[in-house]
Order: C-alpha cells, then structure tokens, then sequence
C-alpha cells in the first residue's frame, strides 16, 4: 500500500515538474537585491536622550539644597512642634515588633543570603555589560 502511494505521488511530481517552466530572474534582480542589502545595511544612529533632563536635575538639586538648608539653619532653637503630642513608643512597644525579635536565624542561612545577595550584587554589572556590547552596531 504505501510502495503504491509513494510510486503514485513520485508519478505526480514528475509530471508537474515537466510541465512547468523553468522562471529565470530578470535582468537587473542582482542590482536589486543590493539596493535592499545596502538600504537595510545603513544603521540609524540613536541620539542619547537622558531620562532625566537637565532642568529636572536642576530643580531636584535646589529642592534637595533647600530642604537640607531649611533643616540645619532654618528650625533653629524652635520647639519640636506637634511632634511633641505624637506617641512613638507604639513602634517600640507592641507585638509584632516583640514576635520579629524573637527570631532566629541560622549561621548557614545568614551565609546563603549573603552569598546570594552579593552574587547579585556582582550580576548587575556583568549584565550591564552584556547588554552594552549587544546593543553597540
């Protein structure tokens, strides 16, 4: 069955191919070819463009200096204001803070998040890199 499917199909393409035309390409489909190369070959150069403008680093810098300013000349010998009526010692004192203090942790442990957090540490800038010479043309 299947010798008789495959001689059937081998008949077929026989004749199909004889019965087609040899296409030849035209005169000029090397030149065209080239014209498509060399048009996609040219690479558009990209322009840097911070994320943050220069005008936006200006203003983070003078409300940075200014809060900084305002905090070591400008609160002089004035009184702690309302923070004065706030209770912290609900931060210290309660629960949840004497259930965390309560943990423990394993030396083996304390080295495996230490190793994993330094390993990713290092990961950072080797991706970096990888990255940078995978975008550069």
């Amino acid at each position: 069955m299947k010798d008789h499917t495959e001689q059937h199909l081998d008949k077929l393409v026989k004749k199909v191919m004889k019965s087609s035309l040899l296409e030849s390409p035209s005169l000029d489909f090397t030149a065209n070819i080239m014209e498509k190369v060399e048009a996609s070959a040219i690479s558009h150069i990209t322009v840097y463009k911070p994320l943050i403008s220069k005008r936006a680093w200006l203003l983070i810098s003078i409300l940075v200096i200014g809060s900084l300013s305002y905090g070591i000349f400008g609160s002089g010998l004035e009184g702690l204001g309302w923070f004065d009526t706030i209770d912290f010692s609900i931060i210290t004192n309660n629960k949840v803070t004497e259930a965390i203090s309560g943990i423990t942790f394993s030396k083996t442990l304390m080295y495996a998040v230490g190793l994993c957090g330094l390993l990713f540490f290092v990961q950072i800038p080797m991706m970096k890199h990888y990255f940078d010479k995978r975008l550069e043309y």
